[in-house]
C-alpha cells in the first residue's frame, strides 16, 4: 500500500474513538472568562515563571481544532529553548465550564510549529466530511548549523482526546562551505521507509495521506508570554484571548 495511504489509514484508525453525547458547552465567549479567570493561577493553563524557567518561551494561541465547540489553549516552545520544543494543548470540560489536564499528545519528534511561522501563523486544513476530521498541515524546520536545515511537513489532528502528529515528508536543505551550491533532497519520514520522493510529490503530501478532503485555510494568532502577561498587568487578557479566538474561528 502508497506510504500517504498507510499513514491516513493508521492515523484514521486510531482517531475512530466513539464519542458519548453530551449538553452543549458554553458560548466561546463564557468560555473565554473561565480561560481569563485561571490563567495565571497556580494550576492554571500559562506558565508560571516560578514553575519553569524557561516561562518567556512558550508562545500561545487559541483554537477549536475538532470543532466540537470546546475550545484549547495550545501552547508552543520554540526549538531553540532549552529542552528543544515542545507542543502542549489544553481544552475546556465537556459544558465548558473548567480547564482539563494536558490533551494526549501521539506522535514523535514534537514540531516546532513556529519555525516557519510569524504570529499570525497560517496553516492548511484538510476536512474528511465523513470522518469528521480536520488535519492542520505545519511545516517545521530544524536547523543542523549554518549550511543544512531539514523541513517537515506534519499533519496535526484532535480527536478523542487525543493530539495526533504525523510526519508527511521531509525536505533537506544543504548549502556547500566549499563552492556555495545549494542540494535540496525530498524523502519520506522513516515509518515510510525513508526513500527519496520529488519536489511535487513532497507538495502534494498531505493530499496523498488525506485525499478527497474539503481544503481549507485558518489563521492561528499567536501571543508570546511576554505579551500575555502585559495584557493581564492591564486588564485585557480577556481581549487577547479573544482576539487570537477569533483569527482561529474567521
Amino acid at each position: 500500500m502508497h506510504f500517504f495511504k498507510k499513514t491516513a489509514a493508521a492515523l484514521c484508525a486510531a482517531l475512530a474513538l466513539s464519542a458519548g453525547a453530551s449538553a452543549a458547552p458554553l458560548s466561546p465567549e463564557a468560555q473565554i472568562d473561565v480561560l481569563t479567570q485561571n490563567a495565571m493561577t497556580y494550576n492554571g493553563w500559562f506558565v508560571l515563571p516560578e514553575r519553569d524557567r524557561n516561562a518567556d518561551t512558550w508562545t500561545y494561541a487559541m483554537a477549536d481544532l475538532d470543532h466540537n465547540g470546546r475550545l484549547e489553549v495550545l501552547k508552543v516552545r520554540r526549538g531553540w529553548a532549552e529542552g528543544g520544543p515542545m507542543l502542549l494543548c489544553k481544552e475546556l470540560s465537556a459544558d465548558g465550564s473548567r480547564l482539563q489536564g494536558e490533551v494526549a499528545l501521539d506522535g514523535t519528534p514534537v514540531p516546532d510549529l513556529l519555525s516557519t511561522s510569524d504570529t499570525s501563523g497560517q496553516a492548511l486544513v484538510l476536512y474528511d466530511t465523513e470522518k469528521n476530521l480536520y488535519h492542520y498541515i505545519f511545516q517545521a524546520t530544524e536547523y543542523h548549523g549554518e549550511y543544512e536545515s531539514v523541513t517537515t511537513k506534519y499533519a496535526l489532528t484532535l480527536s478523542g482526546g487525543t493530539l495526533h502528529v504525523a510526519p508527511l515528508a521531509h525536505y533537506q536543505w544543504n548549502l556547500s562551505g566549499r563552492d556555495g551550491g545549494v542540494t535540496t533532497r525530498y524523502f519520506l519520514p522513516e515509518q515510510g521507509g525513508g526513500a527519496e520522493i520529488d519536489v511535487t510529490r513532497y507538495n502534494d503530501a498531505e493530499n496523498e495521506a488525506f485525499p478527497n478532503c474539503e481544503m481549507r485555510g485558518v489563521a492561528f494568532w499567536w501571543q508570546s508570554a511576554e505579551a500575555l502577561k502585559t495584557a493581564a498587568s492591564l486588564g485585557r487578557l480577556r481581549d487577547a484571548l479573544t482576539q487570537s479566538y477569533l483569527s482561529f474561528a474567521q
